[in-house]
C-alpha cells in the first residue's frame, strides 16, 4: 500500500474544507427557493368579521362559512360578534351565516380580499304567506308572486290551486311585493314581514289593444303588406288591411306567441311580452326567395339566339346566375341578369337557372329547322254599290212559240235589215 505523505494529507483536508461549504451553500440556496414558492402559493389575509343586528347589537354563536374558488373556511362568532377568517389574498369571498334566530337572505360578498374588518348585518327570521283571489273572492291559482329587497329578488314562486304561496325563511323586514297573472292587472305593494305574516291580494281581469303594422322593408320606404294572416296565441287570427295594419284585443300581462304568414312570403314568428298599455307591434316580412327565368323568344331557328333573363322574387335581375341547357351549364348572367344563348340542334330544350337562393323552374325553348309562317288574316273590303241604268220601256212582241237563243234587240234589227236586202235583190232578178 502506498503511504500518504504529510503534504498529501494537508491537501485533502484543505480541499474538503473548501468543497463541503460550497456544496452546503448550494443546497441551502435550492431549499430557500422552494420555501419562497410555497409561501407565495399560500399567501393569505385575515378577515375580521363583526356580526350585528340592525340595532348594532353583537350576535354571537353564529357559524360563518367563507367560500372562494377552490377552498373554504369556517369560524364561529364570539359573544362580541367577532370571528376571524383566513382567506386567499385578492380572492372573491362569500360569507354565509347560520344562526338559530338570525339570518341573511343572501351571502355577504368580499371582493379582492385584503386584511380588513368586515361588518355584516343579520336580521331575525320570518316568513310570508300570500293569498290571491279575484273580485268575486275565488282563489286564483298559478299567479306569480315576487318578493324584492333593495332592488334584488329575494324569492319568487306561483300560487297553488287554493291561491296560496308561502315563502321560505326570510329576513324580517320590508319588501316590495308583486303579484301578476296573465289576463289580470298587476298588483304591487310594500309589505312588512314579521315572524309569520299573511297578506291577501285581490286581482282584476283586463285586456289591452295591440296594433300591428306589417311591412316589407325590401322597398324604400317599406311598403305595407295587405292580407297577411296574424295568428296570436289565445286571441285568435287577424288579417291586415290594404295599409298593412290590424288590431287585436289581448289579455294584459301575457306572453303570447305570434305567427305571421302570407303566400309568397316567409313565415315570421315572435314572442310578445304584453303589458297593460296599448302598443304598436311592427313586423317585417320578406318574400320567399325565388329564382325566375324567362326568354325573349321561346321559339327560335336552329343556329338562332335568344336572350334569357334571371330575376328574383321581387323581379330584380340576378347577376352571376348559372344558366344550364338540358342539364349542362352554358353561361352566367351579367349585371343586368341576362345571358344570350345560341341553339344548334332542333327540339325542345330545357333552360334552368341556379343562384344562391335556389333553382328556377324549367323553361322550354323550342328550336325548329325553318320558320313556320303564321297565316295573317287579310281584310276583305266591302263591295261598293254600283248604280244600274234602267232600260227604256219596250212593247213586248207577240209570242210565236219559237225561242231564239241568244236574240237581243240588236240582233233582231240586223235580222230585219238582212231580210229586207234579200227581198230587194230577189225582186230585181224577177224584173229582169
Amino acid at each position: 500500500m502506498r503511504r500518504l505523505t504529510r503534504s498529501t494529507v494537508v491537501a485533502v483536508v484543505v480541499l474538503s474544507m473548501v468543497v463541503a461549504p460550497a456544496v452546503a451553500a448550494a443546497g441551502t440556496g435550492i431549499a430557500g427557493a422552494g420555501s419562497a414558492t410555497a409561501a407565495q402559493q399560500q399567501s393569505t389575509v385575515t378577515l375580521t368579521v363583526s356580526l350585528q343586528d340592525p340595532g348594532r347589537t353583537a350576535v354571537g354563536g353564529a357559524e360563518l362559512t367563507a367560500t372562494w374558488d377552490g377552498g373554504s373556511a369556517t369560524a364561529t362568532t364570539a359573544s362580541n360578534g367577532r370571528a376571524f377568517l383566513d382567506v386567499p389574498e385578492d380572492a372573491t369571498v362569500e360569507i354565509a351565516v347560520d344562526h338559530p334566530q338570525y339570518m341573511r337572505n343572501s351571502p355577504y360578498v368580499v371582493e379582492n380580499a385584503t386584511e380588513q374588518t368586515v361588518s355584516i348585518t343579520v336580521r331575525r327570521q320570518g316568513s310570508l304567506t300570500v293569498s290571491v283571489e279575484d273580485g268575486g273572492g275565488d282563489p286564483v291559482g298559478d299567479t306569480r308572486v315576487v318578493l324584492r329587497a333593495d332592488g334584488e329578488v329575494v324569492t319568487n314562486g306561483r300560487t297553488n290551486a287554493d291561491g296560496g304561496f308561502t315563502t321560505g325563511t326570510i329576513e324580517r323586514r320590508e319588501y316590495g311585493l308583486t303579484v301578476v297573472k296573465q289576463g289580470y292587472y298587476r298588483v304591487t305593494r310594500d309589505v312588512d314581514v314579521g315572524e309569520s305574516t299573511r297578506e291577501s291580494v285581490a286581482v282584476e281581469r283586463g285586456s289591452v289593444t295591440l296594433s300591428f303594422e306589417v311591412t316589407d322593408d325590401r322597398f324604400e320606404p317599406p311598403e305595407p303588406v295587405a292580407d297577411a294572416l296574424i295568428e296570436l296565441e289565445t286571441a285568435g287570427t287577424f288579417r291586415t288591411l290594404d295599409n298593412g295594419e290590424a288590431t287585436a284585443q289581448v289579455p294584459v300581462n301575457a306572453d303570447l306567441d305570434l305567427v305571421v304568414t302570407k303566400q309568397g312570403y316567409e313565415t315570421v314568428e315572435r314572442s310578445l311580452d304584453v303589458g297593460e298599455s296599448a302598443t304598436t307591434v311592427r313586423l317585417n316580412v320578406g318574400r320567399t326567395p325565388a329564382v325566375n327565368v324567362t326568354a325573349v323568344d321561346d321559339r327560335v331557328l336552329v343556329g338562332g339566339r335568344t336572350v334569357v333573363t334571371v330575376t328574383d322574387a321581387y323581379g330584380d335581375p340576378v347577376a352571376d346566375a348559372a344558366v344550364s341547357v338540358d342539364g349542362e351549364e352554358v353561361g352566367t348572367t351579367g349585371g343586368d341578369g341576362s345571358v344570350t344563348l345560341r341553339f344548334e340542334e332542333a327540339g325542345d330544350r330545357t333552360v334552368v337557372a341556379e343562384t344562391a337562393d335556389g333553382t328556377s323552374g324549367e323553361l322550354t325553348v323550342t328550336v325548329v329547322r325553318e320558320a313556320t309562317p303564321t297565316p295573317t288574316a287579310t281584310a276583305t273590303p266591302d263591295p261598293t254599290p254600283t248604280a244600274t241604268e234602267t232600260p227604256p220601256a219596250t212593247t213586248a212582241a207577240p209570242d210565236t212559240g219559237v225561242s231564239f237563243p241568244g236574240f237581243t234587240p240588236v240582233t233582231a234589227v240586223l235580222a230585219v235589215l238582212t231580210a229586207a236586202a234579200l227581198f230587194v235583190g230577189l225582186r230585181r232578178r224577177t224584173d229582169e
